[in-house]
C-alpha cells in the first residue's frame, strides 16, 4: 500500500499524463504485490516432488516385478469378481519394500469442509508422487464414510501404482475383455453385464431419482457399497440416468430376498 500513498490519484483531467502514467504503474504495482502474497497463502499444489529420478527408476523396475493378483471377492449386485483393497496390498507390499518404495494415505479436511484422500508413493530418496480424490459418502453416518473411502482408497492405491486385476491370471488380459464383453451381451440383462463408462451416457440421474435411490437405500450400506462398485462410480449421485431403472428394480429385489418376500 505504501506504493500507492507515494502518488495520489490524479483529480482532474487536466493534471500531466506522467502524473498518470506514475499512478498507474504504481496501482499495478500493489496489485502485483497482493497477488503474490495471496499465493503465498496457498498449500503445495504440486503432485510429486521436484525431483523424481530415482522415484521412476524405482516405479519402473517395481512395476516389472508385480505378481499377478487374481480376483477374491464377488459382488452379488453385478454378480462381478474383483480384487478387494487387503489383497492387492498383500501381493504388492513386498515387490515396493524390495525398491524402496511405500505407500502413505491420510484424509486431509479442506477449509471448505470436503474430505480429501491423499495417496502418496514414497521412496527413500525423499522423492515422492502423489494423487488426490475427493470422498463423498452416500450418507452422512460413519459406516457409509467407512465403505466410501474403502473404495476410494482401493482405486487411488492401484491408480497410482498402475496396478491391474485379473479374473483368471492364467489368461492374457485382452483375451479376457473379449470374454467378459461376450458373457455379457449372452446374458442381456442390464444388471449382469459389464459397465463400461465410455459406452454409457454422460446424463446422471436427477435429484428426484437420487432421493429414491437413497430411501431405498436406507439401512443397507453393504448395497450401496454393491451399487458404486458394480457401477465404478464414486457418489450415487454419478449414477448414469439409463442405469436407474436397472438400479432400483435390483436393489428392491435384493431387499426383498433378504426379507423373504417373493
Amino acid at each position: 500500500m505504501d506504493n500507492i500513498k507515494k502518488i495520489e490519484e490524479p483529480k482532474h483531467e487536466r493534471e500531466s499524463f506522467l502524473d498518470q502514467l506514475n499512478y498507474l504503474k504504481a496501482l499495478s504495482s500493489y496489485i502485483d504485490e497482493k497477488v503474490e502474497e495471496k499465493l503465498s497463502l496457498l498449500p503445495e499444489g504440486a503432485y510429486e516432488s521436484k525431483d523424481t529420478k530415482d522415484i521412476n527408476t524405482a516405479l519402473s523396475k517395481a512395476q516389472g516385478e508385480y505378481p499377478q493378483i487374481g480376483f477374491n471377492r464377488e459382488n452379488p449386485y453385478f454378480k462381478n469378481k474383483y480384487a478387494d483393497f487387503n489383497s492387492i496390498v498383500r501381493a504388492i507390499k513386498p515387490t515396493l519394500s524390495k525398491n524402496g518404495l511405500s505407500v502413505t494415505q491420510q484424509t486431509i479436511i479442506t477449509e471448505q469442509g470436503v474430505t480429501i484422500l491423499s495417496t502418496k508413493l514414497r521412496h527413500t530418496s525423499g522423492q515422492w508422487i502423489e494423487t488426490k480424490a475427493r470422498i463423498l459418502p452416500t450418507k452422512s453416518d460413519a459406516q457409509s464414510y467407512a465403505s466410501s473411502l474403502t473404495y476410494m482408497k482401493r482405486y487411488s492405491y492401484a491408480a497410482l501404482l498402475n496396478i491391474t486385476t485379473s479374473d483368471d491370471i492364467s489368461d492374457d488380459d485382452a483375451e479376457r475383455a473379449v470374454y467378459d464383453t461376450r458373457e455379457a451381451k449372452s446374458k442381456g440383462v442390464a444388471l449382469n453385464t459389464k459397465y463400461n463408462p465410455k459406452e454409457q451416457s454422460s446424463e446422471t440421474i436427477t435429484l428426484e431419482q437420487l432421493e429414491e435411490i437413497e430411501y431405498e437405500l436406507a439401512d443397507y450400506d453393504d448395497v450401496a457399497e454393491m451399487v458404486l462398485e458394480g457401477l465404478k462410480i464414486q457418489s450415487l449421485a454419478d449414477m448414469p440416468k439409463n442405469k436407474f431403472l436397472a438400479a432400483i428394480t435390483r436393489i428392491r429385489s435384493i431387499k426383498n430376498a433378504r426379507e423373504g418376500i417373493e
